[in-house]
């Protein structure tokens, strides 16, 4: 497997994995969003040059968390919410790999490259966002492991998105049951 930064090259076959495990239209424009101020957007290729896994983050702007949390959220820990005024606050926001894959440490290498890449640049609190369908994998194992520590869940956070039909989401039978489940741990 090789580990490398994403570019447009790789745009068709990131959509392709994004409508696999998420839904049709949920990830549609990974170049658009690879040229977001701050964002790391990385991928696994396979030797066959498959996709394998992708993961982005982003550095949030000072006071960006509660735009990013779509005002969701009254009450933000102290020491997120010092790191969000001072600009410091990293977001990993999407992470995917492969179903034929999985169990194989993809996604753990992709957390990692992506948390280094933030801390470069210049993040000291790291949040992680994962949407989790009723019949998605559990992750705290994992999040655990790599030292995050579960912050908050939102029953709803895509809900709207999917009830509008942006995305055909992979688990919506009669309504949206996902929820996200966000991380958080201290850098520094």
């Amino acid at each position: 497997m090789n580990y490398e930064d994403y570019s447009p090259h790789w745009q068709a076959k990131v959509a392709a994995l994004a409508d696999r495990v998420f839904g049709k239209g949920y990830f549609p424009r990974p170049s658009e969003i690879a040229r977001e101020p701050q964002t790391c957007f990385h991928i696994c290729v396979t030797p066959d040059q498959e996709v394998a896994g992708f993961v982005r983050g982003r550095l949030l702007p000072e006071g960006g968390l509660d735009d990013f949390l779509e005002h969701r959220l009254e009450e933000v820990p102290e020491d997120l919410a010092k790191a969000d005024a001072a600009g410091a606050l990293g977001v990993i926001r999407t992470i995917a790999v492969d179903p034929d894959y999985r169990g194989k440490g993809i996604g753990t290498t992709l957390l990692h490259i992506v948390h280094d890449s933030l801390v470069g640049l210049g993040a000291d609190k790291l949040i992680v966002t994962f949407k989790r369908g009723p019949r998605d994998s559990r992750v705290e194992g994992i999040m655990a492991q790599l030292g995050f520590r579960e912050w908050v869940r939102l029953e709803t956070y895509w809900k709207a998105r999917c009830d509008a039909g942006e995305f055909d989401c992979i688990h919506r039978t009669n309504g949206c049951e996902c929820e996200a489940i966000l991380y958080q741990k201290a850098v520094f």
